[in-house]
């Protein structure tokens, strides 16, 4: 059985990480759980969004649960990108692939944001508030960086290693700025179905007056440089072959 599912990776390195992601979203999950145990948390109460964030005016952070599947969304686009790829030629069905990723990627390293969560709330221990949205924080992001190695990994195989790069740094780019569409604007992934003439709207405003949004672009400039220097770090860690 276990064979039969490690059969499914690329090799025993991409099994390896994708072991370790799950076992650190088992970890985070028992964090919350424990927290609500803590706080005696009653999940028959669960009627309405209030209830199920807040507990006796103490957040009981399971938003951060939706938060991180969000997250793993798109490492499992990326996963089954490459396992699609060598068995079809479709050009349609792969593009539509990455571009579904493109939109869900910047899920992943969104959850940096929620340490803005953070606060002193008795009876909690600052500290485990801490390390609960440092734990999920930290999955989230891995989970976007290893979705981003798959990714050039497979631009690799249709285009040239420079482009590969030029590609990855630019959906970096891309994702800083989509964070903080979905921290500071509110738009979430599928909004583009649901809402594009808003979403749009708000995308020509910042971009078509920058200096109106000076926010924005520090922001974006700050969020990307700090999430490229750490894809630099584990690309070359880890050996990814895309160079």
């Amino acid at each position: 059985m276990i064979q039969k599912f490690a059969a499914l990776f690329r090799d025993q390195k991409q099994y390896h990480l994708f072991l370790l992601m799950t076992l650190s979203s088992l970890f985070n999950v028992a964090l919350v759980a424990y927290r609500l145990h803590y706080i005696d948390y009653d999940f028959g109460h669960m009627n309405s969004a209030k209830t199920v964030y807040w507990s006796r005016g103490i957040p009981t952070f399971l938003f951060l649960i939706w938060n991180l599947f969000l997250a793993w969304v798109p490492y499992w686009i990326a996963l089954s990108l490459n396992r699609l790829n060598r068995h079809t030629q479709s050009k349609l069905l792969l593009g539509g692939l990455v571009f579904t990723w493109l939109l869900f990627f910047p899920n992943a390293p969104y959850i940096l944001t929620d340490l803005l969560h953070l606060r002193w709330r008795t009876p909690i221990p600052h500290w485990y508030d801490l390390m609960l949205i440092v734990s999920f924080a930290w999955t989230g992001l891995m989970l976007g960086y290893l979705s981003l190695f798959e990714i050039q990994l497979f631009l690799k195989q249709k285009l040239s290693p420079r482009a590969s790069w030029l590609l990855s740094i630019s959906a970096l780019l891309l994702a800083s700025y989509g964070v903080y569409l979905g921290r500071y604007l509110r738009w979430n992934s599928w909004d583009i179905i649901s809402n594009p003439l808003g979403l749009f709207h708000d995308l020509f405003e910042t971009l078509s007056n920058p200096m109106a949004y000076a926010s924005t672009l520090g922001i974006v400039l700050v969020f990307f440089i700090f999430m490229l220097l750490g894809y630099l770090t584990l690309a070359t860690l880890i050996g990814t072959k895309t160079n």
